[in-house]
């Protein structure tokens, strides 16, 4: 295979993967590039597949002897915003929601497979409850535990330093305009509430799996189930994202 040009070797000839790409999008197809992460540059290689005009960027993300390089994820998450499928040692629900929080949109399983015919299954009933339960299935860490773009949605009015400045920036936000993104969003929706949080509003508030009893106390006042703010969160840092001044395959 990699005599021949294919495989792995398209890797390290990114014109002729690019080609390819257009080549075959040009057939009208829904596209799925699968890649392994760690042999280029990975940024760039996500770039190259986005601007290619592929749909889908499909990441076997080894890290040999320790199970999923999750750093990997992340990296094409920030990358990039299409859809992402996260691969490599998924054996269990634990394992694929740890790829979740790192920016998979889906996950995919092999030797998990084999040794557990019923794995298949069993994430997609716990995938289906978690979405259920939690109201985004797929929510980023906090930018501050090395979150993706996404968790923008998370963060605290940007008045102090701390991480959320560096990956506002990436994104060509100023703190101001960033904060005035969020508030825009909030205006009608149910995270205007909230005069008694950290900063007034549930904007600025954490995901729901961080225990507050300020902001639980607000969305019991108003009714709002932790599905409804979460899946609120999630609409917030797709706004964030598409009206940054810097698209996210620009932003490295």
């Amino acid at each position: 295979m990699l005599e021949a040009g294919l495989g792995e070797a398209l890797l390290r000839d990114l014109p002729r993967l690019s080609a390819w790409i257009r080549a075959i999008k040009e057939t009208g197809v829904v596209l799925s590039v699968k890649v392994r992460a760690n042999v280029v540059d990975d940024v760039e290689l996500a770039r190259l597949i986005d601007k290619a005009g592929a749909d889908i960027i499909h990441v076997d993300a080894g890290n040999e002897g320790f199970g999923t390089d999750l750093d990997a994820i992340l990296n094409y998450r920030d990358a990039t915003r299409l859809f992402l499928i996260g691969n490599n040692s998924v054996k269990d629900f634990e394992t694929a929601k740890e790829i979740f929080t790192r920016g998979a949109d889906m996950v995919s399983a092999a030797r998990g497979v084999l040794e557990n015919s019923e794995l298949i299954q069993e994430l997609v009933e716990n995938v289906t409850s978690y979405q259920q339960s939690i109201g985004w299935y797929n929510a980023p860490k906090h930018v501050c535990s090395d979150g993706d773009f996404r968790g923008l949605a998370f963060c605290c009015l940007p008045v102090k330093p701390c991480p959320v400045h560096e990956k506002f920036r990436k994104l060509g936000y100023t703190a101001e305009e960033f904060a005035r993104t969020k508030l825009d969003f909030a205006k009608g929706t149910m995270l205007e509430y909230g005069e008694d949080t950290c900063f007034g509003s549930l904007v600025w508030c954490c995901k729901i799996t961080k225990p507050c009893w300020i902001r639980d106390g607000v969305l019991n006042t108003i009714e709002l189930s932790d599905a409804e703010y979460m899946k609120l969160k999630k609409q917030l840092a797709n706004y964030v994202l598409d009206h940054a001044r810097i698209p996210v395959n620009e932003s490295h």
